[in-house]
């Protein structure tokens, strides 16, 4: 039944697309993209035998838009042809549509719906970007291919326009969950260096065998049915944002599920885990395959996924000042189930910042330190957060060109330091990529990825997918 439902939801998106197509392809204005991505990544370091050394990703990505008179569509979609090799070498082919929506313009508004991402903020990565959640199937390495991000949802967008100012209003009938594997991926919540962990490094264990052949889910998403639990799981959120000379202002409030569903560890396990000795960080390092693998004995689940709504306000501003551009988002979280220190879900209010300072220095190269915060206000810890964490960053964009060749470069260094004493860095992440233009249609990089730190930390998890990459994209 479930591979028939797949093959009736992908027939309705296929038709869907061939109907828009026909009705918008007899007259009108065209835009297309067209590329192909290659891209190779090679583990750094191969830490055991469950990891995967080597990644070969081929993408094709099409997006066309059809603009008639004051309409327009567009829609998107990619095929993902992806070859791991090390600890389980295997084949992995993806069909995605990525965007479908209808837009249509009016004299002082704008209207839009289908399936579409939606960025919100003043800053990148703002804290209260939260209505497109994240694609989290490559983890770090979606860095490769920005368009990738995010996850598109079922959204109803309008935005109205007041002189220098807009209104926005975004409306989302039922929960869209992030894109994220469970298992089999070294970027999984189970990840490969997690697996190898719990399983003492035995590929030929059958228990996990079971596991990998799907005979034994250890991770269970309970996720709101779209028609029967519409009015519960909607999101809405509402946007102003004005501009004044070198002032701009932000102002939301957001009602919806939560970015990433919350972890509801078996019962059993949590009385287990409270008993343990040790700090949370050292507790959750040493979960055995028993611990895993035990609930199922009772009919149980060892992790469930649950969405939860919360709310949220919050705002920002910009203003350029002496070749400075400084930028600032804050967004408040009420009443946000999180997890504690022992892994309990708990409500938590807290307020999550970020504050960007943007200075070109010479012609085309641009530095941008930055920092993002979260601050607890509840009595409770949150796991990893703690009371106070904050993650500063800096960032250089350069780009320069050499006859008629164009060359960029862009690095990235961010590190987590919860606010505790002694102050250190807890973990860091660091993105470096150059690239190199030889025409217009051509483009060749490489660069790599590093993420380091405590075992269980925001960057230390995934530590051992550190790797170097080459790409190369070719626009048709």
């Amino acid at each position: 039944m479930a591979i028939k439902g797949r093959k009736i939801k992908n027939s309705f998106r296929i038709s869907l697309i061939v109907m828009m197509s026909v009705l918008f392809c007899q007259g009108i204005a065209k835009a297309q993209t067209l590329y192909s991505l290659t891209r190779i990544f090679l583990d750094i370091q191969k830490q055991n035998q469950f990891e995967d050394l080597a990644e070969v990703k081929e993408r094709l990505f099409l997006e066309s838009k059809y603009t008639k008179d004051k309409y327009s569509i567009l829609f998107s979609g990619k095929i993902d042809l992806n070859y791991f090799y090390g600890g389980f070498p295997r084949f992995q082919g993806l069909f995605d549509l990525h965007e479908i929506y209808l837009s249509s313009s009016l004299k002082n508004a704008s209207i839009s719906f289908g399936r579409k991402i939606v960025s919100l903020g003043i800053v990148d990565n703002s804290p209260y970007d939260v209505i497109s959640r994240p694609d989290f199937r490559e983890g770090f390495f979606n860095l490769t291919d920005p368009n990738f991000l995010k996850t598109p949802g079922i959204i109803l967008d309008s935005i109205m326009f007041i002189g220098s100012s807009t209104l926005r209003i975004i409306y989302e009938p039922f929960f869209t969950p992030p894109l994220f594997y469970d298992i089999k991926s070294d970027w999984a919540i189970m990840s490969w260096n997690f697996l190898n962990s719990a399983f003492e490094g035995d590929k030929n264990s059958e228990q996990l065998k079971n596991v990998l052949d799907g005979q034994f889910s250890p991770v269970v998403k309970n996720y709101p049915a779209r028609i029967e639990d519409a009015l519960k799981s909607f999101g809405l959120g509402l946007y102003f944002s004005s501009k004044y000379e070198n002032l701009q202002l932000a102002l939301l409030g957001y009602t919806g599920y939560s970015i990433f569903p919350m972890p509801f560890f078996d019962s059993l396990f949590l009385q287990e885990l409270e008993r343990m000795p040790g700090t949370p960080e050292e507790k959750l390092s040493n979960i055995s395959a028993a611990e895993i693998l035990e609930p199922a004995s009772r009919g149980e689940s060892f992790l469930k996924l649950e969405p939860r709504r919360y709310h949220i306000i919050g705002g920002g501003w910009s203003y350029e000042i002496a070749n400075f551009l400084l930028k600032n988002d804050l967004a408040l979280y009420l009443m946000a189930d999180l997890p504690d220190e022992n892994l309990n879900i708990r409500e938590f209010s807290l307020l999550s910042f970020a504050l960007d300072t943007e200075r070109e220095i010479i012609p085309n190269l641009i530095i941008i330190p930055s920092i993002r915060g979260i601050i607890n206000f509840s009595p409770q810890n949150i796991i990893l957060i703690k009371k106070r964490n904050i993650f500063p960053s800096l960032a250089i964009r350069y780009e320069f060109y050499i006859k008629n060749y164009s060359f960029s470069f862009t690095g990235n260094l961010s590190s987590d330091v919860p606010l505790e004493i002694p102050l250190s860095i807890r973990s860091f992440f660091s993105f470096i990529s150059a690239v190199w233009k030889p025409s217009d249609s051509i483009e060749l990089s490489g660069g790599a990825i590093i993420l380091g730190g405590k075992d269980i930390s925001i960057f230390g998890f995934f530590k051992n997918n550190s790797a170097i990459f080459i790409s190369s994209k070719i626009f048709f």
